[in-house]
């Protein structure tokens, strides 16, 4: 399986102006149903998340959504697409978005501080809110599922923090580049990385990487083949080696961030994820 490594194609450039237009849309769709509470996980500026609880009257579940956010591990915010947010808390799930630092003055070792400390954190507040035993379905939006991988495939990191994977019920990529090897060689890339491909570093945070063949938690991976910024090959990859659970939905046709209308105008894989999300 190859992948074109020149990033400098028509298609890119295209999807890379419509983002603006994106992130209007979703502006305007948000409908909110609750106000998020801000807490700190550290001293750094980056390291806060953003928790919101489902409002009342609608069924409450014990199993939160941890969902990070996109923007290239250079941009982007908690609450950047506010439309993902209340996606989850219709379906009465808690919702944490933790923010992460971002380069070029952090690579993916602040990154992955900045994980334990926020895991930490969400287990501590969901557990000041009255859930006694918190489970966490994690995904990322974009670079951000990058995170989430390691978030929840990272055995070693989990061990530190005496935390079992179990602890975590599923795992949602959307859009999200799951094998670094076939990323074109965008700046971005090796600027989270630490590293250029080859080294020891890229390695390390290639989530790809950490797949060991015993997975055993469902995983979720929306992708759209037209993905210019992050080709479908990254999913794919990542998707033909996991040896657990998995679901790959296509979403036809559409853009990088594209693949995000679920929350507001795209019915089908709506339908999908809420149906995967059943009983997790």
């Amino acid at each position: 399986m190859t992948v074109e490594k020149n990033p400098y194609t028509i298609e890119l450039a295209g999807q890379v102006a419509e983002i603006p237009f994106q992130m209007f849309h979703h502006l305007c769709a948000s409908r909110p149903l609750s106000r998020p509470e801000k807490h700190r996980f550290g001293k750094a500026w980056r390291q806060y998340l953003l928790i919101w609880m489902p409002p009342a009257g609608l069924p409450a579940y014990n199993n939160a959504v941890v969902m990070y956010h996109g923007g290239g591990w250079r941009v982007g915010w908690p609450g950047l697409f506010p439309t993902t947010a209340e996606f989850f808390l219709r379906e009465g799930r808690p919702v944490i978005m933790p923010a992460y630092r971002l380069t070029p003055w952090a690579c993916y070792k602040q990154m992955r501080e900045d994980i334990n400390l926020a895991l930490v954190k969400s287990l501590q507040l969901l557990r000041e809110k009255g859930i006694k035993e918190p489970q966490i379905l994690a995904g990322g939006i974009s670079a951000g599922a990058t995170l989430a991988a390691h978030l929840v495939f990272d055995r070693k990191e989990l061990q530190k923090l005496n935390v079992d994977q179990d602890l975590f019920t599923g795992f949602l990529s959307i859009a999200g580049p799951l094998d670094l090897d076939l990323m074109p060689d965008f700046r971005a890339v090796r600027n989270y990385a630490g590293g250029k491909p080859g080294s020891s570093d890229f390695y390390a945070a290639n989530p790809a990487n950490l797949l060991s063949g015993e997975e055993k938690t469902p995983v979720l991976l929306v992708h759209s083949t037209s993905d210019a910024l992050v080709p479908y090959p990254c999913a794919q990859r990542f998707y033909e080696k996991y040896s657990g659970p998995r679901q790959m939905c296509l979403v036809p046709h559409a853009t990088h961030l594209g693949t995000m209308r679920f929350t507001t105008d795209d019915p089908d894989t709506a339908r999908m994820i809420r149906n995967w999300m059943t009983d997790k």
